[in-house]
C-alpha cells in the first residue's frame, strides 16, 4: 500500500514508466513531469534508482546526455528477472523493503517484486501524478543533495569491494581516517540526532535532550568527544559520540553508516577501554583489545584474509537469530550472499529480538495473514517482522538457527483463539501486575517499548503468559520447522553454552547454563534420528572462564572464529563450494588452536594471572 511518508527510495522501470516508448525501438521521450519529479524527490531526501530490462551502457549514455544520470544510484539494468535484482539492490543500499517504492508498467514485474520483497510498495505509472503532488507538498529538506551523495559514496564503495578477496583487505585499501574532536557544543544538533536515532550501535541507549547534552559538555568532570570519519570513498561526517566520567562511559554511540569498519572498537580502545554497561542488544563486539590496524594506518598490511566461500549463489543460505549468529560474520567473507534475519530495530525504535524464536517461526506458517494482522493491530509492541516466513518460501539449501531466544523470552497466548507471540525476558511476565511498575519505569528490559498501565491491562485481558518454552516444546517446534523447509534443505542448529559464567549479574541468567543443558540434550536426542539436521555445539570451545568476554552469551574471538569455521564447512559441503585460504599460515594456526582448545585457554588464563 502506497504511503508517501514512508518512502526513502524509489526504484524506476524505464520503458513506458520513466519515459514514453521502448528504448530498443527508438523514439523515446522523458515527460517533463518525470524530470521534475526526480529532482523534487532528491530535494526532499528521497533517493532514486533503476531496475530495468535494457542494455546498460546505451541507457546510461542516454541518461547522461539528458542530464538525468546524476539523479540515479545503484542502477540495475540488464535482462535478468527483476524480483531477485530488486531484493539485492535494496540489500546493497541498506534499506528496508517497507521504505521502497517500485514503479513499473508491467503487473508481472510488480508481482515478482512483491514476492521477493513482501513489504515493498509498488505502483504503475498511474501513481505518478499522486507521487508528484505529494513531493511538491513536502519540505525541501535536502537542497544540497547530501543524502544522494551519501549513497553515491556507498555505490562506489560497493563497486570497489568486489575487487578485493576479503573485507579486511578492503578495509586496509580504503585508507580510513578517524578524527576525535571536542568542540561538541558547535555540533549539538548532529550529536543529539545521532543519540536519538541510533540503536544498533548505541551501547548505552541514553536519549539525552539537547539541554542535557549542553550541560554535559559544560561539566569539567566529563570528557566528551565526537568522531568524524573519511576514507577513499568520501567524508562520512560526524558518525559517533562519547562522554566519559570517572572512567565510565555515559554515552557511546555510532551511526550504522560505518557498520563493519571497526570504528567503535578503535575508539573504545583509544579511550583505554573504560567501564561500559551495555544497554539492550548491539550489533558490535568490543572484546578485541587490539586497535584495528586499517584505521589511521601508516603502512598497508593485507596479509590476513577471511575464510571465503567460493562458487556460492546468492540467497541459498539463511542465517536467522540473535547476536550470537552475527558475531561470526567478521570471519566469513562474502556474507552478502547470505540472507539474514537478525535482531533489529523498527523505525519506531522497537527492538525485534524474537525473529529467531521457534514459536514465531512456527506461527509464521501456522497463522493466516488475517491472524497475524489481528495480533499486530491489537498488541502495540507486536510487529509483522516477528512473523517473517521467508524460511519456508525461499529455496534455501542451508538454514542456521539459534536456540538462545527460546531460552530467554516469555511466550504469550491469545486467550480466545490461541495465537502466540514471544516478547521480553520470561522472568518478568508482562501479564503480572506486580511487574508493571518495573516495565513502566524501564527498570526491566522493554525492547525500547514505552509501556503504560493501560497498555499492560488491555494486553493482559486478551493474552495469558504460558512461560518460557520447555525443551519438549522447542523440539516440537524444530520438528515442525524442519518438516516444512524446502526439500533437501539442511537445518543447522546453534546450541547454547552450558558453562556457568561466574561474573553473571543478571537474574534471568542465573541458571541459564542448566536450561541450555536440558534443551541441548533434548535437541541432540531428536537430531540424532533426523536426516538433514546438523548441530553446531559451542561447548566444544568453552573451556573455562577465560572463554567468556562480558556476558554469558558473549565469547572471546577464538570461539567465534571456531564457530565460523564450522558454518563455512557446512555451507561448502552442502552447496559444493570451496574455501579459499589466502593466508595458510594463519588458518593453520587457528586450526591447531581449535584442536588444542582446552590447553590454549588454560594456558591463556595462567599467563593472565
Amino acid at each position: 500500500m502506497y504511503q508517501f511518508d514512508k518512502i526513502k527510495l524509489v526504484v524506476w522501470d524505464l520503458d513506458e514508466t520513466f519515459w514514453k516508448g521502448t528504448f530498443s525501438e527508438g523514439d523515446i521521450e522523458v515527460p517533463n513531469q518525470n524530470r521534475r519529479l526526480i529532482a523534487l524527490l532528491t530535494d526532499i531526501g528521497i533517493v532514486n534508482s533503476i531496475c530495468s530490462k535494457n542494455d546498460e551502457k546505451q541507457v546510461m549514455d542516454y541518461l547522461k546526455d539528458q542530464g538525468l544520470a546524476e539523479y540515479f544510484v545503484f542502477p540495475s539494468i540488464n535482462w535478468s528477472p527483476k524480483g531477485a535484482r530488486i531484493k539485492q539492490l535494496i540489500s546493497d543500499m541498506q534499506f528496508r523493503p517497507a521504505n521502497v517504492l517500485f514503479l513499473d508498467d508491467n503487473p508481472s514485474n510488480l508481482a515478482e517484486a512483491s514476492y521477493s520483497c513482501p513489504e515493498i510498495m509498488t505502483g504503475t505509472p498511474a501513481l505518478l501524478p499522486q507521487l508528484l503532488a505529494d513531493a511538491e507538498k513536502a519540505d525541501h529538506k535536502d537542497p544540497e543533495h547530501k543524502r544522494l551523495q551519501q549513497y553515491r559514496i556507498l555505490e562506489e564503495k560497493h563497486q570497489v569491494r568486489a575487487e578485493f578477496s576479503s573485507n579486511e583487505e578492503f578495509l586496509y585499501k580504503s585508507n580510513i581516517r578517524v578524527d576525535i574532536s571536542t568542540d561538541c557544543d558547535a555540533n549539538v544538533d548532529r550529536i543529539h540526532d545521532l543519540i536519538l536515532r541510533s540503536n544498533q550501535l548505541n551501547f548505552t541507549k541514553v536519549r539525552s535532550t539537547k539541554e542535557e547534552l549542553s550541560d554535559l559538555f559544560a561539566d569539567p568532570n566529563v570528557s566528551c568527544g565526537y568522531i568524524s570519519v573519511r576514507d577513499n570513498f568520501g567524508n562520512y561526517g560526524i558518525v559517533g559520540f562519547y562522554a566519559v566520567k570517572s572512567n565510565r562511559l555515559l554515552h557511546f554511540v555510532f551511526s550504522c553508516r560505518t557498520l563493519g569498519m571497526g570504528i567503535e572498537q578503535y575508539i573504545y580502545n583509544k579511550l583505554g577501554r573504560p567501564e561500559l554497561t551495555i544497554a539492550g542488544e548491539v550489533i558490535s563486539d568490543l572484546s578485541a583489545t587490539e586497535i584495528p590496524g586499517w584505521i589511521n594506518q601508516k603502512t598497508v598490511d593485507s596479509s590476513f584474509s577471511q575464510m571465503k566461500i567460493k562458487k556460492l549463489d546468492a540467497h541459498v543460505v539463511l542465517v536467522k537469530g540473535p547476536c550470537d549468529l552475527f558475531q561470526v560474520y567478521p570471519y566469513i567473507a562474502n556474507t552478502e550472499l547470505f540472507d539474514t534475519e537478525f535482531t533489529h530495530t523498527t523505525e519506531d525504535g522497537l527492538v525485534i529480538e524474537s525473529t529467531g524464536h521457534t514459536t514465531h517461526i512456527v506461527e509464521a506458517l501456522r497463522l493466516s495473514k488475517a491472524q497475524k494482522q489481528m495480533v499486530v493491530d491489537e498488541v502495540p509492541f507486536a510487529h509483522l517482522d516477528m512473523y517473517c516466513d521467508n524460511i519456508y518460501r525461499r529455496d534455501y539449501k542451508v538454514v542456521f538457527l539459534s536456540i538462545l531466544a527460546d531460552c530467554n523470552l516469555g511466550v504469550y497466548r491469545r486467550k480466545q483463539t490461541g495465537e502466540q507471540l514471544a516478547f521480553l525476558e520470561y522472568i518478568h511476565p508482562i501479564t503480572d501486575p506486580s511487574n508493571w511498575p518495573g516495565l513502566i519505569s524501564g527498570e526491566y528490559p522493554t525492547s525500547n517499548f514505552h509501556f503504560t498501565e493501560d497498555i499492560l491491562r488491555k494486553f493482559s485481558e486478551k493474552y495469558e503468559f504460558i512461560g518460557r518454552n520447555t525443551p519438549e516444546q522447542i523440539v516440537a517446534n524444530l520438528d515442525f520447522i524442519w518438516k516444512h523447509l524446502p526439500k533437501n534443505c539442511v537445518l543447522t542448529i546453534m546450541l547454547g553454552g552450558e558453562l556457568y559464567y561466574e561474573k553473571n549479574a543478571f537474574e534471568a541468567y542465573m541458571d541459564r547454563h542448566l536450561v541450555h543443558k536440558k534443551v541441548n540434550d533434548a535437541i541432540r536426542s531428536w537430531a540424532g534420528s533426523q536426516e538433514n539436521v546438523r548441530l553446531i555445539d559451542v561447548n566444544k570451545y568453552l573451556v573455562d572462564q577465560n572463554s567468556f568476554y562480558d556476558h554469558f552469551n558473549h565469547y572471546i574471538k577464538p570461539v567465534y572464529y571456531a564457530l565460523a569455521s564450522e558454518m563455512v564447512e557446512i555451507v561448502n559441503e552442502i552447496t559444493g563450494s570451496q574455501i579459499k585460504e589466502t593466508s595458510k599460515a594463519k588458518m593453520l594456526f587457528i586450526r591447531v588452536k581449535e584442536l588444542l582448545a582446552p590447553t590454549y585457554y588454560k594456558l591463556r588464563g595462567v599467563l593472565k594471572k
